[in-house]
């Protein structure tokens, strides 16, 4: 297999590339200055005054100012200090798929 393999962001030290956080959809992001967002894939909504602004999250400026990704107290996600890469801390997120499958049904027997 050809080129590098996808780094599993559920394992703890693995740097995580602009393009995972899909599966981080809905979760809290504090950038380098202070200021939170909420990652909505492909952007993150960041709060200004009394209106939300969205930035692209593909932007490498913008990956680059974030310092943290966080679900609730636990940190998913850290960035030691500006110019180390983002890295994962192993916490707070599951393998398994919370969505049930309706096109599947069981048997009622």
């Amino acid at each position: 297999m050809k080129g590098k393999m996808m780094a599993d962001i559920y394992s703890k030290g693995s740097i995580i590339q602009p393009r995972q956080l899909r599966r981080l959809n809905g979760k809290r992001v504090v950038f380098m200055s202070g200021e939170e967002g909420k990652i909505a894939f492909p952007y993150i909504i960041i709060k200004r005054k009394k209106d939300y602004q969205p930035v692209n999250i593909m932007n490498r400026q913008v990956f680059k100012e974030i310092k943290q990704i966080r679900n609730g107290r636990v940190t998913l996600a850290e960035r030691v200090n500006s110019s180390s890469p983002l890295y994962s801390t192993g916490q707070g997120l599951s393998k398994k798929k919370t969505q049930t499958s309706y096109w599947r049904k069981k048997d009622e027997s």
